[in-house]
């Protein structure tokens, strides 16, 4: 549902220099760490892009909370970006890393725990045969593609606008930026340093458009693969269609072309099938990360096995290679398994947390129309996304308001004043949430909202 109104954005330079000022005071011993931070580390840390006007630096963390070093307490509902599913330090799965610690936490050769965090996956996942651990979810997509090229003899992928596979050149491409009518979309790579060759192999995509099947009709020649989330994170939580995703399935049978689901923020999240399950297709290839891991860094690929297969050498020899020095190690296999195992304990888990993520966008929704603030609530189960003066729902990337960036940091600073941690793009809810803790979010967005209001952001 939309929330209507007839605001206008403010950007003014002046408003939000005062709000930076204000937010600033409130994080004396945060701004102390930054300001020493930022002579060792460009912008004083690498995820500084997510939080403004400065990091809050934490001091620690417990359930559905975090605790800054001013001793500020948050309702966390960034989770780690996500992979913090049981909310923070959850007995289980801090029993076994503890018990891990005390045999060792980095070995070389493989330990147990592999193949049993493997099995829940395999088990799990729709068309999942075979799995294969990596460092990261930008490892295991560009492993996927490797998978994809040598299965099937063909060099391009196909990706969907507004789709975040990695910050490897083939994972950034159009991205940010769409080019071209949905009919023939023109592939753009987003970020400094990237191959200007890298977009020859990328064929860009009209997301929930049904364009993008004769596209990759016209381009299965030489197309390996197609990747794409069922949720799209840089696109703000904004869902695939169910009839969409099922004629893309067929598309792809019908060109030999592999389907690969990236499930690196859906995977365990949606539900122990994740998106393929949402939305009952079985794609050839899935790539998984954040909650498997339990917290430690992790990616996999999951899929049929004579398409794994291929990692082991041939009869010349030649494989794809999948390294990594800290792949499926021993303190990230046993954090993944228990959290894996807790979360598939109950069959009411996931139905219950899917119900606090239904509760939190009704709320989000309603207070876009309390305030008045022109807006939409996208997302699915866990995973939402706020989409200020929005005029309708949006289905793609191309749907997104371009609305100032600038202004919509200010909400995210005002959110830490009353109490919630929020990302930009898209938020996450943890079974260590509870219904309290949804509706201190909700009247957090309404209190933020009608500041931001009452200072001059939004006219009308």
């Amino acid at each position: 549902m939309a929330a209507q109104g007839t605001s206008a954005l403010i950007d003014n330079s002046e408003l939000i220099e005062a709000a930076k000022r204000r937010i600033e005071a409130e994080l004396p011993e945060s701004m102390k760490c930054f300001e020493v931070a930022q002579q060792v580390v460009p912008g004083a840390s690498g995820r500084s892009r997510f939080f403004w006007p400065i990091p809050t630096y934490i001091d620690h963390a417990d359930g559905a909370y975090m605790y800054d070093v001013d001793g500020r307490r948050y309702v966390d509902c960034v989770l780690g970006l996500g992979p913090m599913i049981l909310g923070h330090r959850h007995p289980e799965v801090l029993s076994a890393l503890q018990e891990q610690l005390e045999r060792g936490w980095h070995f070389g050769p493989p330990v147990r725990e592999e193949a049993a965090l493997g099995r829940l996956i395999v088990d799990n996942v729709p068309g999942g045969e075979r799995v294969v651990f990596v460092g990261s979810g930008t490892e295991a997509s560009l492993a996927a593609l490797h998978i994809a090229r040598a299965a099937t003899g063909r060099s391009r992928l196909a990706k969907f606008e507004g789709g975040y596979h990695g910050w490897h050149d083939f994972g950034m491409g159009s991205l940010r930026r769409a080019a071209g009518p949905p009919e023939q979309a023109q592939t753009t790579m987003d970020g400094l340093g990237r191959s200007p060759a890298a977009a020859h192999d990328i064929v860009a995509l009209p997301f929930n458009h049904p364009a993008a099947f004769e596209r990759i009709r016209r381009e299965a020649a030489d197309l390996a693969c197609v990747f794409i989330e069922g949720v799209q994170a840089s696109s703000c939580a904004v869902v695939a269609e169910r009839d969409f995703v099922h004629e893309l399935r067929a598309v792809c049978d019908e060109c030999g072309v592999l389907l690969i689901f990236d499930e690196v923020i859906t995977g365990f999240r949606l539900g122990p099938s994740g998106a393929a399950g949402y939305f009952d297709v079985t794609p050839d290839m899935t790539t998984l990360g954040k909650v498997i891991g339990g917290g430690f860094p992790i990616g996999a690929v999951c899929g049929r096995a004579d398409l794994l297969n291929l990692i082991l050498p041939n009869a010349r020899g030649e494989s794809v290679v999948m390294a990594g020095t800290f792949s499926a190690n021993p303190m990230t296999m046993v954090a993944g398994k228990a959290q894996l195992s807790v979360l598939l304990r109950d069959d009411a888990t996931y139905p219950a947390l899917n119900r606090l993520g239904d509760r939190l966008r009704q709320g989000l929704t309603g207070a876009l129309a309390d305030t008045g603030v022109p807006g939409h609530i996208t997302g699915a189960g866990s995973i939402y996304g706020v989409h200020l003066f929005a005029p309708a729902m949006p289905r793609s990337s191309r749907d997104r308001v371009d609305v100032s960036k600038r202004v919509g940091r200010v909400l995210d600073g005002y959110l830490l004043l009353e109490g919630v941690l929020q990302a930009p793009m898209h938020g996450f809810l943890s079974t260590a949430h509870s219904e309290a803790d949804v509706d201190l979010v909700i009247g957090a967005y309404g209190k933020a909202l009608a500041r931001m209001k009452e200072e001059g952001f939004f006219a009308g």
